[in-house]
């Protein structure tokens, strides 16, 4: 049976926590947290989040 997260759980948990903190998780962290996934999920959800937050220019919100 595979892990009960998805991108969208590693998404939801970095928009929480930027919202909350105006910190984003990095990698380690995230790696921490969703111990039992995939790594390639994990980069799908960072992927996910990092679309959603991108404004004009290209650049991050910071």
């Amino acid at each position: 049976m595979g892990s009960p997260w998805s991108k969208w759980s590693v998404f939801e948990y970095m928009r929480h926590r930027f919202m909350n903190t105006g910190n984003v998780p990095d990698r380690q962290e995230l790696f921490i947290e969703f111990s039992g996934m995939e790594s390639s999920e994990i980069d799908e959800g960072v992927n996910e989040f990092e679309l959603a937050i991108k404004i004009g220019g290209g650049q991050l919100a910071q």
